[in-house]
């Protein structure tokens, strides 16, 4: 249930729309947990119904209405409780190491090319986590709690770090899979 648990922390920053929610989504943690606009508002009815949040109508001239949530109390226990768990590592799910792991009948120069496409997605996602960076250094100026800022830069350092390491890990391999020995065709031997 991280996706609630995180829309329960968006909240506790005061009351927003789930169009509202989006927009933080995208500007703060994109880089470690996405959203989309559908997941959030099911999350919402959800949350709705447990008693965590609560929902308002507010009209608006010229606009349709928009509906603003807000988290309770007992939405702020249940966060509260959730943040203070340790939760079980998570095993990774990475498409592109299943195609590695099942690409013995492409050549040397193919696997190469995959880690090197590899390696230019993650640069180019390096340079938008700047952007990450500024969104939070410009968000964390309206919190204005050094405590909080320090922790959102956490989260992105983290996030930055981990894509350098996979980078040197690719780099590493390359030399590696220019070397691999000719194509054959495997047979798993009962």
């Amino acid at each position: 249930m991280p996706l609630s648990h995180a829309i329960l922390g968006f909240l506790e920053y005061g009351p927003m729309s789930g169009y509202d929610l989006k927009k933080h989504f995208d500007r703060s943690v994109a880089h470690f947990w996405s959203a989309t606009q559908s997941h959030i508002y099911k999350a919402l009815e959800q949350l709705e119904s447990e008693g965590l949040v609560t929902s308002q109508v507010i009209p608006q001239e010229g606009r349709p209405n928009r509906k603003q949530y807000q988290i309770t109390d007992m939405g702020r226990s249940e966060l509260r409780h959730w943040v203070s768990t340790p939760l079980p590592v998570e095993s990774p799910r990475l498409a592109w190491l299943i195609q590695v792991f099942f690409a013995h009948d492409l050549a040397n120069e193919e696997i190469a090319n995959l880690f090197k496409k590899r390696i230019e997605y993650l640069r180019t996602y390096l340079s938008q986590l700047q952007n990450a960076q500024k969104n939070i250094d410009e968000t964390s100026k309206k919190v204005a709690v050094k405590r909080v800022q320090s922790l959102w830069q956490l989260t992105l350092d983290y996030g930055i770090d981990n894509y350098k390491s996979e980078i040197d890990w690719l780099e590493k391999m390359l030399p590696i899979i220019h070397e691999l020995p000719p194509l054959t065709q495997p047979k798993i031997k009962s």
